[in-house]
């Protein structure tokens, strides 16, 4: 077998693993067990065995190289899964996988990163069909702010496409599969790569299918964005960039149901000449946030965004995912709360006049200052609730 068996573990114990995820030319993912913690982890192993081109082999646990040449091969791609590792190890964002450390061991390099608990985009276009333009444009921001975090550490994905996204049952989205990815050294701007210059056809633009990666830029992801776009509205494959050329805009065909904005804006993101397309993620989001046109039946964004695509912020209270609908229950129950422990505690404590209840003293003018304050401390609690969340 050409990977890891059910029950094997690595790191002395620390991880035992359950199955296989999926597997790519570069590499293979595991479903794993962290055995301290009971908690699920996804682990990826450097295998290389893509077609006409078998690096690896396997002896038992133990990874081997079928020659000297590969083997220079597998050490060089070794050194760039490391670094692969460490750069996604330094990305913080909700709709990134979280990637927690790497480790050498059987001959190879693995790492490991959460485990999301959901399918591919790809998965779930063939399973739905054709999906909603208002939830493709939801998709559209998340991957917005996640590529923006990512753009920002000088990293390009360049392998952006339905089953590189991941999405759970409360359409919360994951990018993932770095493995094409590219960084651009800031000491001296010089490219690095984690692998050999790929690209997935109608998702690669013209730049990235030639042999220089001085054009590579975060216009490439854009590219594959608006290919992606496409599909998941269209249950097509996007046009491929020779075929946009000789058709130009005949080359795409969208439902009649998709607003004539949203298809200008896959359009121009689908741009041939890169100086053409938008060059950055707050270009998209300014093409986005001017798209305030409603589908047929659905609004395209749900939710007004920002004046930039905001990076996500991890805080100690979960205020981030704090809804608006949430923030009315917590004021109605500390206000009721804080009544039962005026009348039930503090009156007593303090030897206040504690609330009366009958009819005739109901409103008294001891009922209706407490009542009046009580207020007041609620409003001033969910005003500070609202004010982190909005932060």
């Amino acid at each position: 077998m050409q990977h890891l068996q059910p029950n094997t573990t690595l790191q002395g114990g620390k991880y035992r693993i359950e199955r296989v995820l999926g597997q790519g030319g570069f590499g293979i993912t595991y479903l794993a067990e962290q055995v301290s913690a009971h908690k699920r982890v996804a682990i990826k192993e450097l295998f290389i065995a893509s077609q006409g081109q078998a690096v690896n082999g396997r002896r038992g646990n133990h990874v081997t190289v079928t020659n000297a040449v590969n083997q220079v091969l597998f050490d060089k791609h070794k050194e760039k899964f490391k670094k692969e590792a460490s750069r996604l190890a330094t990305l913080r964002h909700r709709n990134l996988v979280r990637v927690y450390e790497w480790f050498e061991e059987n001959g190879t390099v693995y790492y490991v990163m959460d485990f999301i608990e959901g399918e591919s985009l790809m998965d779930k276009l063939n399973r739905e069909g054709a999906l909603p333009e208002s939830l493709v444009m939801n998709y559209l921001q998340q991957l917005l702010s996640a590529l923006q975090v990512v753009h920002e550490k000088n990293i390009w994905h360049l392998d952006i496409k339905p089953l590189n996204i991941m999405v759970d049952r409360n359409n919360h989205i994951y990018l993932i599969d770095f493995g094409a990815s590219k960084h651009i050294e800031q000491s001296n701007g010089t490219l690095t790569t984690s692998s050999m210059l790929v690209g997935s056809p109608g998702y690669c633009p013209p730049e990235q299918s030639t042999e220089t990666m001085k054009n590579i830029g975060a216009w490439t992801d854009i590219y594959a964005l608006g290919a992606t776009l496409y599909n998941l509205l269209t249950r097509r494959n996007p046009p491929t960039f020779d075929v946009i050329i000789s058709e130009g805009r005949n080359a795409f065909s969208f439902p009649s149901n998709i607003s004539s904005k949203t298809q200008d804006l896959i359009v121009r993101m689908m741009k041939v000449n890169r100086n053409e397309r938008p060059q950055s993620v707050k270009d998209i989001f300014f093409d986005t946030r001017s798209n305030s046109a409603t589908s047929r039946e659905e609004t395209i964004v749900e939710k007004p965004m920002s004046h930039s695509v905001p990076e996500y912020k991890e805080d100690s209270f979960g205020l981030n995912d704090f809804d608006y609908s949430d923030c009315l229950y917590v004021a109605m129950f500390s206000y009721v709360l804080l009544l039962f422990l005026y009348n039930m505690i503090f009156s007593n404590i303090f030897d206040l006049p504690a609330l009366s209840w009958d009819k005739d003293n109901f409103l008294s003018h001891n009922n209706c200052i407490v009542v009046i304050i009580s207020g007041a401390v609620v409003l001033l609690i969910s005003a500070i609730i609202y004010g982190a969340r909005k932060k």
